[in-house]
């Protein structure tokens, strides 16, 4: 469906690129994490599969159509939830749909369906500052599910909570993605979070920013079977896995730093 090919990017006055040689594909049903320290062009891979940045080279499409802009295809969640605060959660959810010339019986239908997908049925009247930061994270997916939209790209979408919460928040995003068909683009810089959610891994590295490893680790899929997070989360596997990345990473550094 979302096909990236050889992409850079490079900013205005500066002289090394942001991002080089970047390839993915995005299809119906992937959950595609990409994984990195700060500085390796993760957000700047995210912007330019939105819309948002242009790259320098290479070449995004969507269903074989060049992609050029933002597009009622690909939904954005942004690490804050972006939200409209004089609108209440049910008329924030209901936000794309109204743009985009739906009727006000088949919004209200999608809503409701959409609430109760992330477990927010009860609170479509409350305004969005009378939530908790996970609720309205919950809120950010919702709007972005209820758009129609076939991608979800995920900046960091679950960088700002706490422990607890952001577990709470992968659990919460793999129900969405069985339920509701979609390919899916996360970023991250959290380990496990990456490993948890992926059906495919890439791991970027900085200077500039490039994809240096891609992994299937298949934990989403034993979750998505009904094995249990934390049983998942201490299998050695997992942990063996945790641990070649984290050496990666730190490896990244150390050859950065000399």
């Amino acid at each position: 469906m979302l096909q990236a090919h050889n992409l850079g990017v490079t900013y205005p006055g500066q002289a090394s690129p942001a991002l080089q040689h970047v390839s993915l594909q995005l299809g119906e049903g992937d959950l595609v994490v990409a994984l990195g320290p700060s500085g390796c062009g993760k957000s700047t891979l995210l912007g330019v599969l939105a819309g948002f940045i242009a790259p320098s080279e290479g070449s995004v499409s969507f269903d074989g159509q060049p992609v050029t802009a933002p597009g009622v295809e690909r939904a954005v969640v942004f690490q804050h939830d972006a939200l409209l605060p004089w609108l209440n959660v049910a008329d924030n959810v209901a936000f794309g749909l109204k743009l985009q010339g739906v009727d006000k019986a088949r919004r209200q239908q999608v809503v409701a369906d959409t609430l109760q997908l992330v477990g927010l049925a009860d609170v479509g009247r409350k305004y969005t500052w009378q939530l908790s930061g996970g609720m309205r994270q919950r809120v950010g997916i919702a709007r972005a599910i209820a758009s129609q939209s076939k991608i979800l790209l995920m900046d960091e979408p679950f960088g700002a909570l706490d422990a607890f919460t952001r577990e709470q928040m992968q659990q919460l995003l793999l129900s969405v993605w069985q339920h509701a068909g979609r390919g899916i683009f996360l970023i991250t810089h959290d380990i496990e979070e990456a490993l948890f959610l992926a059906t495919e891994l890439v791991l970027m590295s900085p200077g500039p920013g490039r994809i240096v490893q891609r992994l299937r680790p298949g934990f989403s899929q034993r979750y998505r079977d009904g094995e249990d997070v934390r049983a998942i989360k201490s299998d050695p596997d997992f942990i063996a896995l945790r641990e070649q990345l984290l050496r990666s990473l730190f490896a990244q550094r150390q050859a950065e730093a000399a």
